[in-house]
């Protein structure tokens, strides 16, 4: 059921479970201090639910948002203090950023702290520059959207802004990062579906003439 398991890159030590239930779980986000790990789980309805794991202590997951959307694509800010996620609440997927304290999370992130809606003409994927200054997704138009993110005791979202048409990238599946930008935000690495040669067809007509020779 795509239970979630840790490994050290350096092979030593076993495979250790993080996460193991009866829904689907892909793991989309970890914090930079290494304290906490997002993941999205499919549960009752097939609804999409963002979970955040604290990796210290009971590691007992809880609920990162509590509503009757999808919710997913979700990221951590290179600072730890805002989440970036996708959600349908507004009846089409669109880019939302919300404060992130490891205090409110007993109650759900979205009973606490603010939530600033990033994209103006749907969104998917979205993913921090290393300054978390600076935020890219992608939109309904398949275009590479930048808005300049600013905080102070809020947060401040700049006018959405085109930086290209982005390589079509095939059908998202919830967990897979199909692109992302370089720390500085000056290049971007796509996932892209190899194209293949269509093989040519051989049409043969009168072929039961040939039968008779």
């Amino acid at each position: 059921m795509g239970d979630i398991y840790e490994k050290r890159l350096d092979g030593a030590g076993d495979v250790e479970p993080l996460v193991k239930s009866n829904e689907w779980k892909f793991p989309l986000s970890w914090s930079r201090d290494r304290r906490f790990l997002l993941y999205v789980s499919v549960g009752g309805g097939s609804r999409f639910k963002l979970w955040v794991l604290p990796l210290q202590g009971d590691r007992k997951p809880l609920p990162l948002l509590r509503t009757e959307f999808d919710e997913l694509d979700a990221r951590f800010s290179p600072d730890g203090r805002w989440i970036a996620y996708v959600s349908n609440e507004s009846g089409r997927n669109e880019v939302y950023v919300r404060s992130f304290a490891a205090d409110t999370l007993p109650s759900g992130v979205s009973n606490a702290g603010g939530k600033w809606l990033i994209s103006d003409n749907g969104g998917s994927s979205p993913m921090w520059r290393n300054d978390s200054n600076e935020l890219y997704y992608i939109d309904l138009e398949g275009k590479l959207i930048a808005v300049t993110i600013s905080a102070g005791p809020g947060l401040h979202a700049g006018v959405p802004r085109v930086l290209f048409k982005a390589p079509p990238i095939g059908v998202p599946r919830p967990g897979m990062a199909r692109w992302a930008p370089s720390p500085d935000g000056k290049r971007f690495l796509f996932l892209v579906p190899e194209a293949r040669e269509q093989s040519p067809v051989t049409v043969v007509l009168n072929w039961q003439a040939g039968l008779k020779k």
